[in-house]
This record gives structure tokens, C-alpha cells and sequence, in this order.
């Protein structure tokens, strides 16, 4: 037997089969394209869900703008589609300028289990037919997550473009009962009498560490001398630059409330916290920027209390561990 021809031969048929496994190959490739895309869910971004049936009578289309929504997805009873979000979630942005509330429930009358502020970034997952998506939600500069629901209108898909800050701090006041008559150290002083710096780096750490610090909890934290006065951690920057509103707003903008203090015309100090701004950024006035005052009400912005103490002495902000 002709050895070559026996070669030539069986290459032939090695090159035959090699074709045919290639077309089976590729064929296989095909169906499971077709078959992911009839059945494979895809996510889109949110708006009003409308339905329409494709070419393909076999397969349901779904065309919307709602983050999450799938093709293939079954209508309820209502002619309405539900959905789901990647495990991760759709960012959104807190539009309302205020504190809006996470519901333990999609219920008005459900109880709160967090506040997110203007701008605050979330997590969406997915919508529910009472107006309500569910949410989950990590506090600023902590790591605690809370998980809930949240109102769809009040949220954004978008950042919010202008300079306006708003932060979820709580407030306390110095004279309250509970801490007004304790001594600032070991003298004479009490927080109601000359507690107003305490009770700002107690509500300051309160936001900051996303669980409450009264002013009586302070006393490990802080150091009095003999008069009462404070001597501030050294993790808080002490700035006295006359550009102080533009420093100020700069830390806002950080998620960072500042503590300011002044005097009045005859040498009678008072600390306030700057808890927002409500300007837009052009042109800085102190009747935009938000305060929180332990010892009055009538005192919601900083040109308030710049009227009643007129002499600035500095600002005091947290800068970090060192």
C-alpha cells in the first residue's frame, strides 16, 4: 500500500471532522447567544414602564427607563411590572433640602430608622407600588449601614448641582436638665453657665461617629482648666484666617460641621455649631449659613449670632486621627 496516499487520505479526514466540529461548535455558540438574550434579565434606568411584544412572538420586551427593570419580567394584576436591582444597588441622591426619612417599612406611618440630608448618596434596589423604593443606606463618615424605604420623589438620579449643604446634626442645648447643672471639670463653671463649646463638639461628634454624644459624655473626651475653660482635642483644627466663611462652607461641602466662636462688644464669649449653607456659593454671607445655638432658639443663622457677638475670634473643625 502506498504509504502517501494513506497519509494523504487520513489527513483528508481529520480535516472533515475538524470541519464538522467547528460548525457544531459554533452552532451551539448561536443558541445560547439567542437563548440569553430572551431570557437573561437586563437592567435599564427609571421612568414609566410601558410593555411591547417584539418581533419574536415568543419573547416579551420591556421598555422602560427604570433602573432594575428586566426583560421577560411578568405584569401583576394591575398591568404593572415589579423589579429587581443588582445586589449592589442604583445610586440616588437625597433632592430634598432637609432631612428625609428611611422607613422600616413603604409606610408614612412606619417607624424611622435613619434621616438622610441634601445630597446624601443611597442605594436603591427596588420600587414598591406604594410610592416607596427600598433603600439602603450608609451613615457619613461611619460604617454603619440601615436598610429601608424611602419616598421615590424626593430622590435623584443626579447629584445635586448647587452649593447648598444641609446636615443631619442633632441639637442639644446646654442648659438641658438632664447635664445644664454639672461642673465643666473640676471647676466652678457648669455646662449651662459655660457649657456652649461642649455641648457644639458633642453635637459635632454626635454627626460625626453616627451615634449620640451628649454633653455630659464629653467629660472623658475634654480637658477643663480651673476656670472652665476648654482646651479642644487634637483632632479638631483651630483657624482664625479672616476668610472664614470660605473655610467654613469648605468643610460643609466635606460633610464636616464647624464650630465658630465670637465675643460680645464687652468680652463675653459663646461658641455655635455651622450645621449648612443655603447660598449659592457666589457670593458668601453669613444670613446662609445654618447654625445650631446651645443656648438660644432664636438664633437659626450665623448673621444672628454675629449681631449679638460681633467679635470673631475663630473656627474649630474636625481634621482627622493624628
Amino acid at each position: 500500500m502506498d504509504i502517501r496516499g494513506f497519509l494523504a487520505d487520513e489527513k483528508k479526514r481529520r480535516t472533515a471532522v475538524m470541519a464538522s466540529l467547528m460548525v457544531v461548535f459554533f452552532t451551539c455558540i448561536l443558541l445560547l447567544v439567542w437563548l440569553f438574550s430572551a431570557e437573561v434579565l437586563k437592567p435599564a434606568g427609571f421612568g414609566t414602564v410601558s410593555a411591547r411584544v417584539s418581533e419574536n412572538p415568543w419573547r416579551l420586551r420591556l421598555s422602560a427607563r427604570l433602573p432594575g427593570v428586566y426583560r421577560g419580567a411578568p405584569a401583576d394584576e394591575n398591568g404593572k411590572f415589579s423589579y429587581r436591582r443588582f445586589s449592589e444597588g442604583d445610586t440616588m441622591y437625597c433632592a430634598y433640602f432637609g432631612l428625609l426619612n428611611i422607613r422600616e417599612e413603604p409606610d408614612a406611618e412606619a417607624a424611622v430608622a435613619a434621616r438622610i440630608s441634601y445630597g446624601d448618596a443611597i442605594q436603591v434596589f427596588w420600587k414598591e407600588n406604594t410610592g416607596y423604593v427600598r433603600v439602603r443606606y450608609t451613615k457619613p463618615h461611619t460604617s454603619k449601614i440601615v436598610e429601608g424605604y424611602c419616598v421615590i420623589e424626593e430622590l435623584s438620579e443626579a447629584p445635586p448641582s448647587d452649593g447648598r449643604v444641609f446636615l443631619d446634626v442633632p441639637g442639644y442645648k446646654q442648659y438641658d436638665p438632664r447635664w445644664g447643672a454639672l461642673p465643666l471639670g473640676d471647676s466652678y463653671e457648669t455646662i449651662a453657665s459655660a457649657g456652649c463649646a461642649t455641648s457644639c463638639l458633642a453635637m459635632s461628634y454626635s454627626y460625626l461617629e453616627g451615634a449620640p454624644t451628649t454633653p455630659d459624655g464629653m467629660a472623658e473626651r475634654l480637658y477643663y482648666d480651673e476656670h472652665g475653660r476648654l482646651g479642644f482635642p487634637k483632632v479638631y483644627e483651630k483657624d482664625w484666617d479672616g476668610d472664614y466663611l470660605e473655610h467654613a462652607l469648605t468643610q460643609l461641602q466635606k460633610g464636616i460641621p464647624v464650630l465658630i466662636g465670637g465675643f460680645t462688644e464687652d468680652d463675653h464669649p459663646h461658641w455655635v455649631l455651622i450645621t449648612g449653607y443655603t447660598g449659592d456659593g457666589t457670593e458668601l454671607k453669613a444670613s446662609d449659613f445654618l447654625i445650631s445655638d446651645p443656648a438660644s432658639e432664636e438664633r437659626p443663622t450665623l448673621a444672628e449670632y454675629i449681631r449679638d457677638y460681633p467679635v470673631h475670634d475663630k473656627i474649630v473643625y474636625y481634621k482627622g486621627e493624628v
